[in-house]
């Protein structure tokens, strides 16, 4: 999975996360991770929000996927398969 889909999800599991904790859990800069959270919020896959000094982040689920494999799937349901797949051990 690539770095936008490791950020995705960890934003959607935690939508109060600070990009320090996003960085730190998909194992990336936190320079990276912002530039990961402006391709997705410029992509309308979510949108951030002010609160006090932090950033609340809202997961757009109704927003179809642009890859064209996952084309019928919408963010909701993509985000489903990939938390589930995270929960699981490696074999």
């Amino acid at each position: 999975m690539s770095n936008h889909g490791h950020v995705f999800a960890y934003l959607a599991a935690d939508q109060d996360a600070r990009l320090r904790d996003v960085a730190a859990g998909v194992g990336i800069t936190e320079r990276t991770a912002a530039h990961i959270v402006n391709d997705l919020e410029h992509g309308g896959y979510l949108t951030r929000t002010r609160v006090g000094r932090r950033n609340r982040y809202h997961i757009n689920a109704r927003r179809k996927v642009r890859t064209p494999r996952l084309a019928v799937m919408t963010t909701a349901q993509l985000l489903v398969l990939l938390l589930q797949a995270l929960e699981q051990p490696l074999l």
